[in-house]
């Protein structure tokens, strides 16, 4: 008999987009695990954030290690799918979360990227409270984004833009079209 697809999530944007909204949303939906990616930082990552100050490649390759290496923790306790939030900006960081992929054991890893123009995250951010990530981190990461490209079909694209509502349906739709893949 074989074994059930199982499934890697990781919900991206730039700060400000409404992963982790998004993430609760499509994980009850979805009766997934959900894995908030920001609880996986070291302290180093978020105290540089409360600084103001953009995180480097360096700083981000031991935690994206870490979120791809819980997801799969996660899946071998049995769970038919997680879903994990995750900046995920440049291609380099999304082929690192890519190595949790094992189609050979049925283990698939897909991408939902929320984006929106810079000056409306800016906004959302500016008035956003207790959340370590500043309004001033949103250029830093615009700066540095890579969007996806068309040799990266695990990925689906979703604007954040309109009514959360609104959003949180496409998001669902999109995502159900990877996982029937």
């Amino acid at each position: 008999m074989s074994r059930p697809k199982q499934h890697i999530v990781f919900l991206t944007g730039p700060t400000g987009t409404g992963k982790t909204t998004i993430a609760k949303y499509l994980t009850d939906s979805l009766r997934m695990t959900f894995i908030e990616g920001d609880d996986y930082h070291p302290k180093e990552n978020v105290e540089k954030m409360h600084r103001g100050e953009a995180l480097t490649d360096d700083d981000r390759w031991g935690w994206l290690d870490a979120l791809r290496d819980e997801a799969l923790k996660e899946l071998e306790r049995d769970h038919q799918g997680v879903i994990v939030t995750c900046s995920a900006l440049k291609r380099t960081y999304r082929d690192v979360l890519r190595g949790a992929s094992h189609p050979e054991k049925d283990i698939f890893v897909h991408f939902v990227t929320l984006h929106a123009p810079e000056e409306v995250l800016f906004e959302r951010v500016k008035n956003r409270h207790g959340h370590f990530a500043g309004s001033n981190l949103v250029h830093s990461q615009f700066q540095s984004l890579d969007p996806p490209q068309a040799d990266e079909p695990d990925i689906v694209g979703v604007d954040v833009q309109p009514p959360v509502d609104e959003v949180k349906r496409d998001a669902l739709e999109k995502l159900k079209g990877l996982l029937s893949r």
